[in-house]
């Protein structure tokens, strides 16, 4: 999971993967329609704006600060501050999410009302989103757990242990169904 990218590698890959999950080549008719008209994209890249601007010095830490409450009150949704998220991050609807302290790899899908965050504030270690993951709508990842490479949540699942990469984890709390040798 390398998600040690450029802010402007971070954006070209969230722009390239919704215009794929689209149907779409990525262009400037496609651009302009994340840019203005797709509410998914918008809060991808508020996220990214509000890293850009972490790295002013001296104000701009509290400058982020400000346009992370914004973009939560606009949203409805939080990506926390803490949060490390790699590129390719796509959230078709941005409502209802709350991304605690978590480390969210490259070419991640995050529907609508997924939470993910710690059990208590005594644990030491955040969850860890794979590369390739599919989170769905509703899903609950909670505790220092990892979620493996292209795993799969699926919808109203509340997930308290690892998921083995390939694995999907459906139910309350999750059952695991691991990938088929074959």
């Amino acid at each position: 999971m390398d998600i040690k990218q450029s802010n402007r590698q971070k954006i070209k890959e969230d722009m390239r993967i919704f215009a794929l999950r689209d149907g779409s080549e990525l262009n400037l008719k496609v651009a302009f329609r994340l840019f203005f008209l797709t509410g998914g994209f918008q809060f991808v890249f508020c996220r990214r704006v509000q890293d850009m601007v972490c790295k002013v010095p001296v104000i701009g830490r509290p400058i982020r600060r400000v346009l992370w409450w914004m973009t939560c009150m606009i949203f409805g949704s939080e990506i926390a501050i803490d949060a490390t998220v790699g590129g390719g991050l796509y959230i078709p609807h941005p409502y209802g999410i709350v991304l605690g302290a978590a480390t969210i790899g490259r070419n991640v899908t995050i529907l609508q009302h997924v939470t993910i965050g710690r059990r208590a504030r005594g644990e030491t270690a955040d969850p860890v989103i794979e590369d390739g993951a599919y989170l769905a709508a509703g899903a609950v990842i909670i505790g220092s757990i990892v979620v493996g490479e292209n795993a799969r949540v699926g919808a109203n699942s509340v997930l308290l242990q690892d998921l083995p990469a390939g694995a999907t984890a459906v139910g309350i709390p999750a059952v695991i169904k691991l990938p088929q040798a074959g």
